[in-house]
């Protein structure tokens, strides 16, 4: 399997996933032309994606969803009541609303996902198989809960968020209530929780590890990935890559052995 990130952060997000022939794209939340770019890099162009998953509606993850889908005839898949939250619910016949099921398949990709903590009606995060191998995929929620621990320990790639350093998100500039809900349960994961929960969910088959979704504000590439791999260093003795997620670029292509 091949996975990369082709944007991070809150100015906009999209995650390229290939298992054997088929290629996913899981939300588009940046201009379309980082994402021929970025395609372009990975051997690869949008006529060949096969599906465009929405983990939630919030704009950063959406924005450019109903364009890319309605230009290239690429089918869009989210959950039921996140459908009826996207801006351009309308836009689709109720049968080009296709609806995530668990145990679904894409082409060569079985999909499954699990709920997250997050400020959205029924936000998701993901797992890939394709040929034993598996991807996981967390990014938006306040916390990892113990249903998440159990699905997504020892995957063999991992894309998690590390949205803020505690320190830079309590003397930054944001105001209080933005400050509160960033840090709450509804909100996105720090630095300091990334790392401990890295320390239960890396196993012997995780092989790469990319931090995503970092604060422009409130985070560093620097600060999460010192936090990250000394916790790491520490209290897992298996070899794991971890690397940072661009925001506005694509991350280097990862392929699993």
């Amino acid at each position: 399997m091949e996975f990369s990130t082709i944007a991070s952060g809150s100015s906009g997000n999209c995650i390229y996933i290939k298992g054997g022939n088929t290629r996913i794209l899981v939300d588009v939340g940046c201009s379309m032309k980082l994402i021929k770019t970025s395609l372009s890099q990975f051997d690869t162009s949008i006529e060949e994606i096969e599906a465009i998953l929405v983990t939630h509606e919030h704009s950063d993850h959406v924005s450019r969803v109903a364009q890319l889908s309605r230009r290239y005839a690429i089918p869009v898949y989210a959950s039921a009541l996140t459908w009826e939250n996207l801006p351009f619910y309308n836009d689709y016949f109720p049968s080009d609303r296709h609806i995530f099921d668990y145990g679904m398949e894409i082409g060569d990709v079985a999909l499954d996902f699990f709920r997250l903590s997050h400020d959205a009606v029924q936000p998701v995060g993901m797992i890939f198989e394709q040929g034993g191998q598996h991807i996981g995929l967390v990014t938006d929620t306040g916390i990892v809960t113990e249903a998440m621990y159990r699905q997504l320990t020892n995957m063999d790639g991992l894309i998690i968020e590390s949205n803020h350093d505690l320190s830079l998100l309590r003397y930054g500039p944001y105001p209080a209530y933005l400050k509160k809900r960033v840090a709450s349960e509804l909100g996105h994961l720090s630095n300091t929780q990334t790392a401990e929960a890295l320390c239960r969910l890396v196993g012997p088959l995780t092989r790469q590890v990319i931090l995503a979704h970092l604060s422009e504000t409130n985070n560093r590439p620097e600060l999460a990935l010192d936090e990250v791999c000394r916790v790491l260093e520490v209290s897992c003795p298996e070899k794991t890559a971890v690397s940072v997620a661009p925001r506005k670029a694509a991350h280097p292509l990862i392929i699993l052995g």
